[in-house]
């Protein structure tokens, strides 16, 4: 849903560039004084230009992370809810060492130098530089880059900047969604949560101040409030930032790679944790249901035309009144004209197999009862003279304060009574309307709550889901760092445009590389730009094809997203991809354990799979979706695919042709296909097609193996995983397959041929073609070539 478009009020001027602002002066650090070192540490004092004492520390946290503060008045917090955990410094103290003017400490391999004037900061891991502050020189009469220091405004408010220097061939991406191109550099950037009304500006709904370099570093900037980055613009050779608050908090990480650096990230702001199986089915929605008959139709002519749904959603239409209001607020008030009871509509749903999910926003009209109460109770937000502070989306409607322990349990309690009749879960609409006048009940001002509403917003509706459900996941559309602790996201009012489609996968691999491994996009687009008009019947087909292999799938928008609107040819093409998702289910599943163990998402730029081939890190209109899935999405009405395939073997989904890349393809793609591909050496879990994930527990479990040295995988089914590998040994191959309490068939397509020597595992592991337990057969060409059973199955 999208309503009015954010006014910046006064926060125009963060868009100009860091060190061309009238009337601001910079000061920047010189040289360091007093440095002591101590646990895990350093401390020292710096002098600016003007002479003013800075504070400075340095922290060496877990291996390959530093924490670098700098303050005027008081410090930085130690913690904040981005965080899943308050840092702690590594026990040993820093080696120090004085030389040529600076100085040197070092625990381990990590090393920080320091020199000046003005102050200059390198980061080493070993002998190799990893990352250094930069004073970039302008034109002979153009302004100065500075590396470090306190920024004034006209008005005294004071802020901190920081440039470091890029390497000719450095790329860098995260900062949560952006819609343009997925490698950041060459491009400005201000992180301040808001709808863009299209998704086709420069501003975002989810915005991470975190940067992952190409270099093989990242930046976590640990602040809520506003900040600027320049990356390479105006100054091609540096990038720097500036955030609007007294002090600087940043997160260095280094690691082996783009996926080391994500494993760091979310190592310190959290991971993404499992949803129900059900959450990865496909959720069937549009803008808006009317009524129940309307939900029992849509419902009725999926499964009779046999296309699988987990989910039915209803937007706001399901609160009383909603259509006399101009806006979007919440009231939570059942309307039980359009709907009937609730729990009468849920048990209708789950007799065929759906879930229901409720539309909401953080934003109470202040016709209500539930504002009046809220009003009442001191728990809606306010601005600084004490009077209300309407939403920035809606003047009719004031956001609830989530600083407020009690107002979080008075908003969660909204929610119990439909969770208990049995709703699944809440789709988290909205949260970027937090006016910067207010003053939160903690005491925070709004500039600097601003970005944390949404991780609050979120965390409130996850918990209380959680808590009455016993399963987590929600819906939710803003967010900041941390807010993938909260899953799940999506990439907010698309349009229904091919431009909208391909912003939406950048957006997507954005999110993915800013620490969100569970995102979904509107299916068909949310609005078109020609007015009410549903998008084309083949845009609807290429999305569905490329929704239903995201990492979440949900077909949206305003007026019906249903394929039986899109003719005959829609229906067969969205009923082939949505059973094609349930068959991937296990293997979608293994990748959200995955996703919580490591960090790394479900969908993946190519470069996450493949760090050392160059052209990986230029490709973002295609993506891996796992490490075994290679998905190209068509972006053109003609068919027309530019395709790379990265180093190794490849085999096409539905034709079984074998490639070998690293490779450049000009295709033409027929519109029941769309460009899919699984990597050599994999094992695929697959199970079979269902209408919706009760139908059937994987009976039988069905591993796709291609192998030409070594496979292996970790599959998930049920509870616990089970380890397989299989390795070629001459003209035969070793078998080892771990714990596995079902039938699980190995369906061989690489090699043609089979001999199994050895069939071993944790259990004990027999061959045998009769007897009790849980059966394993080998294929060969689809001919089975050899049983063997698991004892204890």
């Amino acid at each position: 849903m999208s309503g009015a478009g954010t006014p910046l009020h006064d926060l125009e001027w963060l868009w100009a560039p860091v060190f061309l602002r009238p009337g601001w002066r910079y000061d920047p650090l010189t040289e360091l004084a007093e440095p002591r070192t101590r646990p895990g540490g350093l401390s020292c004092l710096a002098r600016t230009r003007d002479g003013r004492e800075v504070s400075l520390a340095l922290d060496w946290l877990r291996p390959g992370v530093l924490r670098l503060r700098a303050w005027t008045g008081g410090p930085p917090p130690d913690s904040s809810p981005m965080l899943a955990t308050a840092p702690r410094p590594r026990p040993m103290e820093p080696a120090l060492e004085r030389r040529d003017g600076g100085l040197r400490a070092r625990i381990g391999a990590i090393a920080v130098e320091a020199g000046g004037p003005p102050l200059l900061l390198r980061l080493l891991a070993g002998r190799r530089e990893r990352w250094a502050l930069a004073a970039q020189e302008g034109s002979l009469v153009g302004p100065t880059a500075l590396p470090l220091g306190v920024a004034r405004s006209p008005h005294g408010a004071e802020s901190f900047f920081l440039t470091w220097r890029l390497a000719p061939q450095e790329r860098l991406y995260g900062l949560g969604e952006g819609f343009g191109r997925l490698d950041r550099r060459g491009s400005r950037a201000f992180l301040w949560c808001r709808d863009p009304d299209g998704a086709l500006s420069p501003v975002a709904y989810i915005v991470v101040p975190f940067l992952l370099s190409s270099r093989g570093y990242g930046l976590f900037l640990h602040h809520a409030s506003p900040s600027v980055w320049e990356l390479g613009d105006p100054y091609p050779q540096s990038a720097s930032l500036l955030v609007e608050d007294p002090y600087l908090d940043l997160f260095l990480l280094l690691g082996d790679g783009p996926a080391d650096l994500l494993r760091l990230y979310t190592g310190l702001t959290g991971r993404t944790p499992p949803v129900p199986l059900w959450a990865l089915g496909v959720w069937w929605s549009r803008c808006m249901y009317r009524d129940r008959a309307q939900v029992e139709r849509i419902a009725s002519g999926l499964r009779e035309l046999g296309i699988p749904g987990d989910v039915i959603h209803l937007d706001p239409l399901w609160l009383e009144g909603r259509e006399r209001q101009q806006r979007d607020g919440c009231h939570f008030r059942w309307s039980r004209e359009r709907f009937g009871e609730p729990e009468a509509l849920v048990a209708w749903l789950r007799e065929r197999g759906f879930r229901l999910s409720l539309w909401e926003n953080p934003y109470v009209w202040r016709d209500s009862d539930l504002h009046r109460e809220g009003e009442a109770r001191g728990y809606l937000v306010r601005s600084g003279d004490g009077s209300l502070a309407p939403s920035l989306e809606n003047a009719h409607a004031t956001p609830v304060d989530f600083t407020h322990p009690e107002a979080v349990a008075w908003w969660q309690a909204q929610h119990r009574p439909y969770l208990r009749a049995g709703v699944a879960t809440f789709k988290a609409d909205y949260g970027e309307g937090l006016p910067p006048q207010a003053v939160m009940a903690d005491g925070t001002p709004g500039r600097r709550a601003h970005n944390l509403y949404p991780l609050l917003y979120n965390r409130a509706v996850y918990q209380v889901v959680r808590q009455e459900r016993g399963e987590g996941v929600i819906f939710a559309r803003s967010g900041y760092a941390g807010s993938q602790r909260y899953p799940v996201h999506w990439l907010g009012d698309t349009p229904s445009t091919w431009e909208g489609m391909a912003a939406a996968l950048r957006a997507g691999l954005s999110l993915s590389l800013s620490g969100f491994a569970l995102w979904g996009h509107d299916i068909g687009g949310f609005w078109n730009p020609d007015g009410l008009k549903p998008p084309p019947p083949d845009l609807y087909v290429r999305w569905a094809q490329f929704g239903l292999l995201s990492p979440v799938a949900r077909f949206h928008g305003i007026r019906g997203r249903e394929p039986w609107y899109f003719g005959e040819r829609a229906v067969r093409v969205v009923r082939r991809f949505a059973r094609l998702r349930y068959r991937l289910l296990p293997y979608l599943w293994s990748l959200v354990q995955e996703a919580a163990a490591t960090g790394l998402p479900l969908a993946r730029p190519l470069f996450l799979a493949f760090p050392d081939d160059e052209p990986s890190w230029q490709v973002d209109w295609e993506y891996m979706l796992g490490p075994s899935l290679l998905v190209a999405p068509v972006f053109s009405p003609d068919g027309a695919v530019t395709l790379y395939l990265p180093p190794g073997t490849w085999h096409d989904w539905w034709t079984g042709e074998r490639l070998q890349g690293p490779a450049w393809r000009r295709l033409q793609v027929p519109l029941e296909r769309m460009p899919l591909y699984v990597r050599g050496d994999s094992l695929l879990p697959l199970a079979p097609a269902v209408a919706h994930v009760g139908q059937r527990a994987w009976s039988p479990l069905t591993l796709q193996v291609r192998v030409l040295e070594r496979a292996q995988a970790r599959v998930w089914a049920g509870g616990r995983p089970f380890p397989v590998e299989v390795v070629r040994e001459g003209e035969g191959l070793r078998l080892r397959l771990g714990p596995v309490r079902r039938r699980v068939l190995l369906h061989f397509l690489e090699p043609p041929s089979l001999t199994v020597t050895t069939l071993s595992g944790a259990e004990d592991v027999r061959l045998a073609r009769r007897g009790r337990g849980t059966q394993v057969a080998l294929r060969a060409n689809g001919v089975v070539a050899m049983v063997a059973r698991v004892s204890g199955g």
